[in-house]
């Protein structure tokens, strides 16, 4: 894949996340998407799956970072209060995405 192809992909994809929360791309596009995500080194804070039966696959926040975290809170507060659990994941859901599109933003060295 070329540079500017990219480029491209990596604007597509903050675009998506902007957007949508998530992305979707093909399997051809699996390894261009897999060294951009290294390269701007949030390759651990996303999750990539394979939507069944197609040549798609789904790119979005890895929620299990924090799941944890936010049950505990939730716990702790109350006996798992799920207001509490949900505004957690919510809020750390926005922050991942938030951090993840300023990182691909920023990524421009091997593009």
């Amino acid at each position: 894949m070329g540079s500017s192809t990219l480029a491209d992909l990596r604007d597509r994809i903050v675009s998506h996340l902007r957007n949508y929360g998530f992305s979707i791309f093909t399997s051809a596009e699996y390894q261009a998407v897999s060294k951009l995500l290294i390269s701007a080194g949030i390759h651990r804070d996303l999750t990539i799956k394979r939507v069944p039966g197609s040549q798609y696959y789904l790119l979005e926040v890895d929620k299990r970072t924090f799941i944890t975290e936010c049950r505990n809170l939730a716990k702790r507060v109350e006996a798992t209060n799920v207001n509490i659990l949900v505004s957690c994941v919510e809020s750390k859901s926005f922050e991942a995405l938030n951090k993840v599109i300023e990182k691909l933003t920023q990524v421009s060295g091997g593009l």
